[in-house]
């Protein structure tokens, strides 16, 4: 018997502290509750067309971004490699494979590589040894990349083509030849970091 004023007085405490943490709760003033916003990606592709690579906007909350890599309509994809490049005030922390590169249950996975840059990644995907290539229909994922506020801001996000380029925008199929996938102009977007 003598623990249960010790319970009771630790369940008063503990649900005294919970009100004090929600501000007493309900004063009504606006300038008490915190403003969240998520952060954005606003897509530059209005229609894509047979072997456009491009990206969407997967998911957000207020700290964070996940970017779908996409393919429309293209075959013989076995091996997959871009960079991107993106505002300072976004900082890559993960990514998931997409069911492109799953399909027909591979006998290993897809061995993906991501390597930070100054001002972007680097990403190559590829399928395995006796894997044979896959084939998108429609637009299908690639790969999502998901990503963290590290500041504020709004800039482009974007395959890096072109000068100061550290890889070369390419799909191979399983014999190392090229695919005739399309990476510019206007595959990427703007991204907000309120």
């Amino acid at each position: 018997m003598p623990r249960r004023p010790f319970r009771a007085s630790a369940f008063a405490l503990a649900a005294a502290l919970l009100l004090a943490g929600c501000g007493g709760g309900g004063g009504g003033d606006d300038h008490d509750s915190v403003v969240c916003t998520n952060l954005t990606f606003d897509r530059a592709m209005v229609t894509p067309g047979a072997g456009d690579i491009y990206m969407d906007q997967a998911s957000s909350t207020c700290s964070s971004l996940d970017v779908v890599i996409l393919v429309s309509n293209l075959t013989g994809i076995y091996t997959v490699g871009f960079d991107l490049t993106y505002p300072s005030a976004l900082q890559y922390q993960s990514y998931s494979v997409g069911p492109l590169m799953l399909k027909g249950n591979p006998s290993a996975p897809p061995v993906v590589l991501v390597s930070p840059t100054a001002n972007g990644v680097q990403v190559a995907v590829s399928r395995l040894g006796s894997d044979p290539p896959v084939n998108a229909t429609g637009s299908e994922a690639l790969i999502s990349l998901h990503f963290v506020r590290a500041g504020s801001g709004v800039g482009v996000f974007d395959f890096k083509t072109g000068a100061g380029d550290l890889i070369s925008e390419s799909v191979f199929d399983q014999n190392g030849n090229a695919r005739p996938a399309v990476w510019t102009p206007s595959h990427g977007g703007m991204v907000a970091i309120p």
